[in-house]
């Protein structure tokens, strides 16, 4: 269409044909009328959308277990999933396989339920945290001698892994675990039994459901089984010599609570948490409130406990998954007749929603799902 507007202008121009004439040309008219209205549609589509339908599931798959971890590659076609059947699995979102199914490019058996799965920064590997209380980097382009993924690095926590990320430069993960503790390590250092060097670590009070690093690699957000949010420094130690805890924030509403999902922005200066007392909540790490504590810039209460909480790549937008089985993908710009965030989009899944991400475009989202449901679903409005 852009090409044809162009060859309509050169030749109008070619005639000497005025801006009047421009106007009246109906095949240009009608042209940049389509434009517009593509345009439009791909800025808005959410929110045209609403409630979400079948008709919204572009693509599915069903694993043997509830769908734990589920991110896109960084390009967009393809997708990491990790389930309760311990299996990390590479799907393909342009492939299909002989029964019309979405095409499985790559897979790796895990010794227990992988609750974890994330791609390095170049999508070549993958690190998983399963319950059987490993992490593990995986290759996507090498083989081991029976043929099956490599694996580049491991390292056995003190209980189940429920969060291992990469940092931005790859070079090294962040693993939360059941023993309470965050570790960052490294993918390039052994320690002296030969296995990867634990760089820093930090105790929290309960479970590390959540750990990612901030965009500059910098900080590490964790999310934990004692109702806290903590910011953790890389590069700062506090007085008993242990990595500073920079911001935290208490979530729930009771002596026992957890902090399920915890993100940075993609600036670094908020993050985005989701809790077991069903609450959604943006934290900015910049602004106090009157009690000096970090200031809640914006929250959501869903019908059950929030399992997923991620920001778009624009910053302007969460999305969430939780125990009441929806999605739902919530406005930090706008407001509802009530003055809470507007929901722009949210789908009903046939199980809890434990992960939900943004594509890298921020067009779609990718969910995965528990209970009898146990599939990972690529949702996005019927223009994508």
């Amino acid at each position: 269409m852009v090409q044809e507007i162009e060859e309509i202008i050169k030749r109008m121009a070619e005639r000497g044909e005025t801006i009047e004439d421009y106007r009246r040309n109906r095949r240009l008219s009608a042209l940049l009328q389509e434009i517009t209205k593509i345009f439009e549609e791909k800025i808005i589509g959410w929110k045209l959308e609403g409630k979400l339908t079948k008709e919204n599931v572009l693509a599915e798959y069903k694993a043997g277990g509830g769908v734990w971890a589920a991110n896109f590659y960084p390009e967009g076609d393809k997708v990491v999933i990790g389930s309760g059947d311990g299996m990390m699995r590479v799907i393909s979102l342009t492939e299909k396989d002989e029964q019309g199914k979405p095409k499985v490019l790559a897979e790796y058996q895990a010794g227990g339920a992988v609750l974890a799965a994330n791609l390095s920064p170049e999508g070549d590997k993958v690190v998983i945290g399963s319950d059987d209380g490993m992490m593990r980097v995986i290759s996507l382009t090498e083989k081991d001698e029976q043929g099956k993924l490599k694996v580049l690095a491991e390292y056995q926590a003190g209980g189940w892994v429920w969060a291992a990320n990469f940092s931005p430069k790859g070079d090294r993960v962040v693993i939360g675990s059941g023993d309470g503790m965050m570790r960052v390590i490294s993918l390039t250092e052994k320690d002296e039994q030969g296995k990867p060097k634990v760089l820093a670590e930090y105790r929290a009070g309960g479970v590390v459901f959540a750990a990612n690093f901030s965009p500059e690699g910098d900080r590490v957000v964790i999310g934990s089984g004692d109702r806290r949010m903590r910011v953790i420094s890389l590069t700062e130690k506090d007085e008993q010599g242990k990595p500073k805890v920079l911001a935290e924030y208490q979530a729930g509403a009771w002596f026992f609570g957890a902090v399920l999902a915890a993100n940075f922005s993609p600036e670094g200066d908020k993050v985005v948490i989701g809790s077991d007392d069903d609450m959604m909540r943006v934290i900015s790490l910049t602004e106090k409130d009157e009690q000096g504590k970090p200031k809640v810039l914006a929250e959501y209460q869903a019908g059950g406990v929030v399992f997923a909480a991620n920001f778009s790549p624009e910053g302007d937008r969460v999305v969430i998954g939780s125990g009441d089985d929806m999605m739902r993908i919530i406005s930090l710009t706008e407001k509802d007749e009530q003055g809470k965030p507007e929901v722009l989009a949210e789908y009903r899944a046939g199980g809890t929603v434990l992960a939900a991400n943004f594509s890298p475009e921020g067009d779609k989202v990718v969910i995965g799902s528990g209970d009898y449901d146990r599939m990972m679903k690529v949702l996005g409005p019927k223009n994508s």
